[in-house]
């Protein structure tokens, strides 16, 4: 009887605890939805009409990323557009009459110099259509490095450049970090038993070093100084500051905001509101709008005519989507659906394949090239290079009628690593023993437990060689590069897009605009020819978002990733690249 009541009560304790633990993921569920359909704007559902003069205010916070996402956090968390979506916005704007002014708030901007590129040029491109632009911060750059000059570098572009009185002007220069974790490993009794292919492919560095190898610190050292002096170059341009000088100003940085207004990196000291009203918006001369809010209304300029597609591969390249809540992939299965979607609609004249992305899997990597290829045969498909396409995500490219990159663009890494991590003297340091049954004679060799073997090891480097020699024969024959040529330009190097399009990497310099001005062509149309731009495959709504995290099974770790979550547990399990050959 005892036992029974017993058992009783520990049948009653489960159930409680599922009990509760079905209300909260019942609570979370209410919490999204509320979100989902009450912040964010629910498509096609226009807001009232806009007044006839406005001053449209771009608030940029961090990183405007990709505009399309499936990842139903991002649209919850983001106050920004996407950049494709911003740049179309901007684009309308231009030829606007209602549209008097811009008033670009970069207090929390940090966006990858690519993106800063397109960014900028938008801004050159409303000074030049009559919109007069005001960039506003209450401090730039005070976190140092690179980071610290992309958002001063689009405000030097534009009329007027405001700073806080309290802020600083931080610009420090460009720098470019790496986390090494040999010793670490050491410690721990774990071994990184890794292959590249070749002496610049630096990705393994970080588990077989404790810091850079002379050649990826000169390779990676290249690039650096190329991202600095075009961003030291713009900047000198726009506000017409000698080169030298502007140097010197950055190695003295931070400065002060009386030194930065005396120095001329900035116009006028004040607050946000000083910068609003001088923007027009004073004494009712035009309301204040938010391009968020103007686009919502308006939409894309470009909403008649033959459609361009626009498909982002954006993240890791995987084979297969799985969990795609809290940050992008670059999948294969994704990508080949949305290109046969594009080929299939007769109304499909051109494709843009928008890719920011480090690489990843080979595997996945060749097939997206498989399918970019076959879709080329019946489609002109221009690859649209952002901050990074590299290693997979410029193999991806070689298959495109054309590849565009901006002058920061990270791209290149033509190379190949892979290999495993070594957990036996940790297991064995902890008390575990392991044994295994195995039929075939490497049937453990990809096992963390042991070592390879020296026949394995001849295997793990065969197979690397065939991969490297794939790649290497896919960027002669698409950038019609000699062997000789190729070998220059690959063994795992990365490059800027300024460098790559001297060394035939690329075809030419731009972002989104120039892709769509690409795709146009090779579509045979005119450069003035009205297009429809849409992204494939069409974006989800937030409700369907959620449907599908639900059904799924994914929604536990996507309220972890919404809610903040321990963010660095789940960053430890991507720490180590996964098994095989990879292009990273």
């Amino acid at each position: 009887m005892m036992l029974l009541r017993w058992l009783g009560r520990l049948l009653w304790r489960i159930v409680s605890v599922l009990l509760a633990v079905v209300g909260a993921v019942v609570v979370g569920f209410a919490v999204i939805v509320g979100l989902a359909f009450f912040v964010v704007p629910i498509p096609g559902l226009k807001p009232a009409s806009l007044p006839s003069s406005m001053v449209l205010t771009v608030t940029i916070d961090g990183k405007l990323g990709s505009s399309d996402s499936d990842s139903l956090g991002r649209a919850l968390r983001s106050r920004n557009l996407g950049l494709e979506d911003a740049l179309a916005a901007l684009a309308r704007a231009e030829t606007d009459g209602a549209v008097k002014g811009i008033l670009l708030d970069l207090s929390r901007a940090s966006p990858g110099l690519g993106e800063a590129q397109e960014l900028r040029d938008a801004v050159v491109r409303m000074r030049a259509a009559g919109k007069p632009v005001i960039a506003f911060a209450d401090g730039f750059g005070e976190g140092g490095g690179l980071g610290s000059g992309t958002a001063y570098y689009v405000a030097s572009a534009a009329d007027q450049v405001w700073m806080q009185p309290s802020g600083d002007w931080g610009w420090t220069g460009a720098s470019l970090d790496g986390v090494f974790f040999k010793d670490t490993f050491g410690k721990l009794g774990l071994a990184a038993d890794f292959i590249q292919r070749h002496e610049y492919k630096g990705a393994a560095e970080s588990f077989t070093r404790s810091s850079f190898s002379e050649p990826v610190r000169e390779n990676l050292g290249r690039a650096v100084q190329g991202w600095f002096q075009q961003m030291l170059k713009g900047v000198a341009d726009s506000r017409g500051i000698p080169e030298a000088t502007l140097r010197t100003m950055v190695d003295g940085a931070p400065l002060s905001s009386g030194e930065a207004l005396r120095s001329k990196l900035v116009d006028k000291l004040g607050y946000r509101k000083d910068a609003a009203d001088d923007a027009g918006t004073r004494d009712g001369k035009a309301e204040a709008i938010s391009l968020e809010r103007y686009f919502r209304r308006h939409g894309t300029p470009w909403s008649e005519g033959p459609v361009i597609a626009i498909i982002h591969g954006d993240g890791e390249v995987v084979r297969a989507e799985g969990r795609s809540f809290g940050r992008p992939r670059f999948s294969a299965d994704r990508v080949g659906k949305a290109l046969d979607e594009a080929i299939e609609d007769p109304d499909v004249v051109a494709i843009v394949l928008r890719i920011d992305s480090p690489g990843g899997s080979y595997v996945a990597s060749d097939a997206i090239f498989d399918q970019i290829r076959r879709a080329r045969k019946v489609k002109p498909v221009i690859a649209s290079l952002k901050d990074v396409a590299a290693s997979g995500g410029y193999f991806v490219a070689l298959a495109a009628s054309r590849i565009i990159a901006s002058p920061g663009t990270l791209t290149g890494s033509v190379g190949v690593v892979g290999g495993k991590v070594v957990a036996a003297e940790l297991l064995k340091s902890a008390g575990v023993s392991t044994d295994a049954i195995e039929v075939g004679e490497h049937a453990g060799m990809w096992k963390m437990t042991r070592p390879f073997t020296d026949e394995e090891r001849r295997r793990v480097e065969s197979m690397f060689d065939r991969a490297y020699l794939d790649f290497t024969q896919k960027v002669g024959e698409a950038r019609k590069l000699s062997p000789e040529e190729v070998d220059k330009v690959a063994r795992g190097r990365v490059w800027t897009g300024e460098d790559a399009r001297k060394l035939k990497l690329t075809d030419e310099e731009g972002g989104f605009l120039a892709a769509i001005a690409a795709a146009k062509q090779l579509a045979g149309l005119a450069p003035d020819a009205k297009v429809t731009v849409d992204t494939y495959p069409e974006a989800k709504a937030p409700w369907e978002m959620l449907r599908d995290a639900l059904f799924s099974g994914d929604l536990p770790e996507d309220i972890e990733t919404l809610l903040g979550g321990i963010r660095w547990l789940t960053a430890l399990t991507r720490l180590v690249p996964e098994a095989g050959v990879q292009l990273r």
